[in-house]
């Protein structure tokens, strides 16, 4: 390096300095004596110099290609077209949705400018020719529900284009992410990506109508903890008719609680802030749901970065821009937005290899949703295969630590409600979660009310305990092939996705809000058929969203919820597949994920594949 700083240096100097040389060269001929015999030249002698003199060019400064700023033009572009979309369904929320007229009220007495939002009152004729669909055409002598259906239709449509506005956009984002960008242009698009998601967020917080009791129901958990002194897990909320909260439950009659008892600890701040008032109980969850929203959205991002930068624009963009996650995970607050939080941070947590406390958060969504004791294996083989390099003792000490850490946070989140509850009351928990005895909006529940008979086996199977027995066994087969090939973080979020996808599939109870777990898991699960297929399953979520508002539910809906998405996945995989092996002369292309690494031997016993990206993180 410093030859050649010399010789630039030299170079530049016999460049800009000739006439120094030159005057140099003539004293010193001057001073000189001339020999005898010697002419002096009467032409000019050209000396050559023995290096190059010249300079090197600059190179030229390619400019940037504005891949960023072009895609951030069209995201904010689209983003203006969602907002006013998620805007235009105000009125349509309102009107679709059927009860729960005292929290109508109440919510619009706390804020009484709601009704500005309103453009159907000027454009109503939109919402009657949508009612004169036949397709959507519920029969109905009431002008009331006629109206209602009209309202319902039309926010099926909207929501229809929003989706298609979120595709467009992840599609914009997957190209850009592709391209060579620098620290900057990320940052850009994050935070084009977040501000609009908060734009989106802040929309849903007070956006009118719940069809869900549920946010109503943990309100009344957190007061019969606060107010009243009683135990959730044992008592019914029957049984305080008398409190704010009772008129807005569902008639059918609503018995102790099914939720994690970490839950339970997380709505009391809620309703002690709240007191009396249901609207506050409303905001008050709903503000949770947008602050855990959010984070969900920067942890997939940050994520993404690592595992494959290459879809993290796209994979935010599909969750923080969905309409069912805003709708049912800020608009409804769903206790699954936070359940998903505490995933993502453990996944983060695993990733930058802080394994305790990813396992700790881990645990603190089971006591959520006991249903993630499904996950507990998974990321136990993580954890027993990372520590492999923690030498004697101290590997020892550390998984003595993570017990007892474990026995503690189990202990202190039971032992307020373990009085009266006990190991039975636990464990019929437990029952009610993974075998339950009602079959509703499920595939268990169209193949029992489809008209024509069935096979006395069929009929045996189709009984919502032993379809839960089927479904065990499934989830359970998914289970063991984790344990066996899942030995990276990435294998542990795509097995996670799946097993909550067979659940949401198979489970006897299917409501719309069961999609914003596996949803989430797959998109940082980096299998792209395991996101298609959560993909459609979240369409066919909206649509069950459109039918619970029709006034008489039609019992089979889920042939067209999850049986239609289930086709579609299907069909997708076999024309893909079958367009590959059209597609010999690409020999040198890689294989699928889903193949590449497998070997099989017939001389040799089954051994876990080689997966892709099988390496310590």
């Amino acid at each position: 390096m410093y030859s050649n700083w010399l010789f630039l240096m030299i170079g530049e100097d016999m460049q800009q300095h000739p006439r120094d040389q030159g005057s140099r060269s003539m004293r010193g001929r001057r001073t000189q004596p001339a020999l005898p015999g010697v002419t002096l030249p009467t032409a000019p002698i050209v000396m050559q110099s023995q290096g190059n003199t010249a300079l090197p060019r600059p190179p030229i400064m390619k400019k940037r290609p504005l891949h960023a700023k072009r895609a951030a033009l069209k995201l904010v572009g689209l983003g203006f077209l969602l907002a006013l979309l998620y805007l235009a369904i105000y009125p349509l929320l309102a009107g679709a949705v059927a009860g729960n007229e005292a929290a109508k009220q109440a919510f619009f007495g706390m804020f009484p400018w709601l009704p500005h939002f309103f453009w159907t009152s000027w454009a109503s004729f939109l919402v009657q020719g949508l009612n004169h669909i036949p397709v959507f055409h519920l029969s109905s002598g009431d002008s009331s529900t006629a109206v209602g259906n009209g309202y319902a239709n039309l926010l099926l449509a909207l929501f229809a284009l929003a989706f298609v506005l979120v595709l467009v956009a992840a599609r914009i984002g997957g190209k850009v992410a592709r391209e060579r960008l620098s620290p900057k242009d990320g940052h850009l698009l994050f935070w084009i990506v977040f501000s609009l998601a908060s734009i989106f967020g802040i929309i849903f917080v007070f956006a009118p109508g719940v069809i869900a009791p549920d946010v109503f129901l943990y309100g009344v958990y957190g007061r019969m903890v606060t107010v009243y002194n009683a135990n959730p897990f044992v008592v019914s909320p029957a049984t305080y008719p008398h409190d704010v909260l009772h008129a807005l439950l569902p008639n059918t009659g609503v018995g102790v609680a099914h939720y994690g008892p970490l839950w339970i600890d997380m709505t009391l701040p809620v309703v002690g802030v709240a007191r009396e008032s249901v609207a506050n109980i409303m905001i008050g969850f709903r503000l949770m749901g947008l602050l855990a929203y959010l984070t969900n959205a920067s942890l997939i991002w940050i994520i993404l970065a690592k595992l494959k930068p290459e879809v993290r624009i796209s994979g935010t963009l599909l969750f923080a821009w969905n309409p069912l996650i805003l709708l049912l995970g800020v608009s409804e607050m769903h206790y699954e937005m936070v359940v998903i939080l505490f995933l993502l941070l453990g996944a983060l947590f695993c990733q930058r290899r802080s394994f305790l406390l990813g396992w700790v958060c881990v645990l603190l969504a089971t006591l959520l949703n006991m249903l993630c004791l499904l996950l507990l294996p998974l990321f136990l083989k993580l954890l027993w295969r990372e520590t492999r390099v923690i030498q004697g003792g101290r590997r020892l000490l550390w998984w003595l630590m993570l017990t007892g850490l474990s026995a503690v946070i189990v202990v202190l989140a039971f032992a307020p409600y373990w009085r009266g509850w006990g190991l039975t009351g636990f464990v019929s928990n437990l029952q009610q979660t993974f075998f339950q005895e009602n079959a509703i909006h499920s595939l268990d529940a169209a193949i029992l009310h489809l008209p024509m008979g069935f096979p006395p086996f069929l009929a045996w199977i189709a009984a919502p305990q032993r379809w839960s027995m089927l479904a065990a066994v499934t989830v359970g087969s998914l289970l063991v092939f984790g344990l066996w090939f899942a030995d990276t973080l990435e294998l542990v979020l795509l097995f996670s996705s799946w097993i909550f996808l067979a659940l949401a599939i198979l489970l006897p109870v299917h409501w719309p809000w069961v999609m914003l777990l596996p949803l989430a898991l797959a998109i940082v699960g980096l299998s792209r058929r395991t996101t298609l297929l959560a993909l459609l399953l979240t369409m066919g979520a909206v649509l069950e969203y459109y039918f619970l508002l029709w006034p008489n539910v039609w019992p089979g809906l889920a042939l067209v919820t999850i049986g239609l998405p289930l086709l579609v996945w299907g069909w997708a995989l076999f024309f893909t597949a079958t367009w590959h092996m059209t597609r010999p002369e690409d020999t040198n292309q890689p294989l699928p994920r889903s193949i590449r690494g497998f070997s099989f031997s017939r001389s040799s016993l089954p051994s876990r594949p080689s997966w892709p990206g099988r390496k310590k993180q």
